[in-house]
């Protein structure tokens, strides 16, 4: 006997998320649950391997705050990964029909009103195809978002932490043990175009939101100083002062000449131009 369920059970269930969703929305707005729109709305920008998981995760452990994830990174998935928002039909069908109204409407909606700032992740790259790539403009207009602009200063380890996550398939490491790490030779004219690339976008990234309230946050100084930094952090999004906790952790610790192969050979070839420094490390 199949005691499988089938597509109809699915639906039922989608159907039964979406209405309790749509009472805790309804709650939310005529006051039965204490709500507030009056929070700080944030986004994180950078690029991948930068650290943004690490700022998150330290975001996340505060009480009163809200950080999702790369919610328009796919056309086809909203990576909300927060269980105050799931994703049902009726959210994914303004998602991907009208992502200005699922900006202002499914994400930087009321919430909690013990919650004082809400965010999420944004890369250069993410929504740069039409609807999506109407959301930038969006963002520029809103004059009270936050920007918190994570850097890494040394670009060879981004690149490589990159590397080694798509060769080995480990995108996080929430234990702190440093698994499945691999060597590498790497491709002079590939770590060339994504230095130059990497500037580019962060100082384009500046200019874009250059009238915005913006902090930098430097990757190897959060990760070195994070008390310090992190309170930095919440004073620029108005949080009550709170211990926070990582909830991930750099996954290549060691030095960068006992992984990369040709690690010689590429410094010499950087030597005397711009990034001589990434090679001190």
């Amino acid at each position: 006997m199949d005691n499988r369920p089938d597509a109809s059970q699915f639906t039922f269930s989608q159907l039964i998320q979406d209405q309790r969703l749509n009472l805790k929305k309804i709650a939310l707005e005529i006051g039965l649950i204490p709500a507030t729109s009056d929070y700080t709305k944030f986004i994180i920008l950078g690029r991948s391997r930068t650290g943004s998981n690490f700022l998150r995760g330290l975001l996340n452990s505060h009480p009163a705050v809200i950080v999702l994830g790369e919610i328009f990174r796919n056309r086809d998935a909203i990576d909300f990964d927060h269980p105050q928002f799931p994703t049902t039909n009726s959210v994914m069908k303004i998602y991907q029909q009208d992502p200005c109204r699922f900006l202002e409407k499914i994400v930087f909606r009321k919430i909690p009103a013990n919650y004082k700032a809400l965010g999420f992740k944004l890369f250069y790259y993410h929504a740069n195809e039409n609807p999506f790539a109407k959301i930038w403009s969006t963002l520029k207009e809103q004059s009270d978002l936050h920007i918190i602009h994570i850097k890494r200063k040394n670009i060879l380890r981004t690149h490589l932490s990159r590397e080694n996550a798509v060769k080995t398939g480990q995108w996080v490491n929430t234990n702190g043990k440093e698994n499945h790490l691999q060597t590498y030779t790497l491709d002079y004219d590939a770590l060339l175009n994504d230095f130059v690339q990497t500037r580019r976008w962060e100082q384009q990234a500046d200019i874009f939101f250059s009238a915005h309230p913006k902090l930098e946050v430097i990757y190897e100084e959060l990760s070195a100083n994070t008390d310090e930094e992190i309170h930095k952090i919440q004073q620029f999004l108005d949080l009550p002062d709170h211990p926070v906790q990582p909830q991930t952790f750099k996954q290549i610790q060691r030095p960068l000449y006992e992984i990369i192969e040709n690690y010689e050979y590429l410094k010499t070839k950087f030597k005397n131009t711009e990034w001589e420094a990434f090679f001190e490390d």
